[in-house]
C-alpha cells in the first residue's frame, strides 16, 4: 500500500500513485491542462482512492474511466490544448456513436465525460466549448460535487467526490440502471455502497440530504438501496 497522509477532511496526499501507469498518465496530463478545476474523476476509480487510504477491502476491476464536467456549459477556457487533443497525444481514439455521446478508446481503456442533467429532456450530449469534448447529461451528477475531495499524488493533482457524495449518488444509481448489464451495474454500485459505508461521516450525510433536494424517488430509490446492504441512513423521511 503506498504512504499516504491526509491534511484535513478534503485532502488526501498519496507519495506516489495507486492507478496503472496509463491511468496515472491520463490523471497527470488532465491536470495539466487544468480539467480538475471544474473536473472530478467519477465512477469506480474513486474507490481505488478510498480503499487504499482506509484499507478497505475492494477489488478495483474496470476499464471504465469516467470524468464528471461541472455545469458545463459555463466551464472556462483553460491551458492551451482541448481536451480531445490531450488524448490523441496520449494514444486515445475519438469515438462518435449515432447520439453524439464521445469515447475515447486505447487499448482496453473507455474514457467518457458526463456532466449533470436538470431533468425532462434534453439533447443526448453537450459540448463543452472550451474543451472541445461531448459530455452525456445525466441526473444525480451534481450531487458529486458537493465537496469533493483533492488528492494529490506525488507531482499532480485530482478531485474525486468525497466518500458521503459518492455513496449517495451510487444508493440512488443502483436502482435506476437500465440496460443489458443492468443487473451487474446494480449490483457493483451496491457492493461500493456497502464499502464506502465503513467510513462514510454521518454528520456529512445528514448534511448533504438535508441541503440536496431529494424527490420521493429518491429517497425510495435510496431506502431500497440501503435495505439490500444492510445500512440505516439518516434523514430519509418521505419515503
Amino acid at each position: 500500500m503506498p504512504s499516504c497522509q491526509r491534511d484535513d477532511i478534503l485532502n488526501i496526499i498519496f507519495e506516489k500513485s495507486s492507478f496503472l501507469q496509463p491511468v496515472t498518465d491520463l490523471l497527470r496530463e488532465m491536470d495539466n491542462a487544468g480539467f480538475f478545476s471544474h473536473g472530478l474523476l467519477i465512477g469506480s476509480w474513486p474507490m481505488l482512492v478510498y480503499s487504499e487510504y482506509f484499507t478497505l477491502s475492494y477489488a478495483l476491476v474496470t476499464n471504465d474511466i469516467d470524468f464528471a464536467v461541472d455545469n458545463a456549459l459555463k466551464v472556462p477556457a483553460i491551458g492551451s490544448e482541448s481536451i480531445p487533443e490531450v488524448l490523441e497525444r496520449l494514444g486515445y481514439t475519438a469515438v462518435l456513436d449515432y447520439s453524439g455521446i464521445e469515447t475515447f478508446l486505447q487499448g482496453t481503456f473507455e474514457v467518457e465525460f458526463i456532466t449533470h442533467c436538470k431533468g425532462g429532456f434534453g439533447p443526448p450530449a453537450v459540448v463543452v466549448p472550451p474543451w472541445k469534448v461531448s459530455a452525456q447529461p445525466l441526473p444525480f451528477i451534481d450531487l458529486l460535487f458537493i465537496r469533493p475531495v483533492t488528492v494529490v499524488i506525488n507531482d499532480f493533482s485530482i478531485r474525486i467526490p468525497s466518500p458521503e457524495a459518492l455513496m449517495l449518488h451510487k444508493l440512488i444509481i443502483a436502482q435506476r440502471r437500465t440496460g443489458l448489464n443492468k443487473d451487474f451495474k446494480k449490483e457493483k454500485d451496491l457492493q461500493q455502497c456497502s464499502v464506502l459505508a465503513e467510513v462514510v461521516k454521518i454528520e456529512e450525510i445528514q448534511q448533504i440530504i438535508a441541503e440536496y433536494r431529494l424527490s420521493k424517488d429518491s429517497r425510495k430509490s435510496m431506502a431500497e438501496s440501503c435495505t439490500a446492504i444492510g445500512y440505516t441512513l439518516p434523514l430519509l423521511r418521505g419515503t
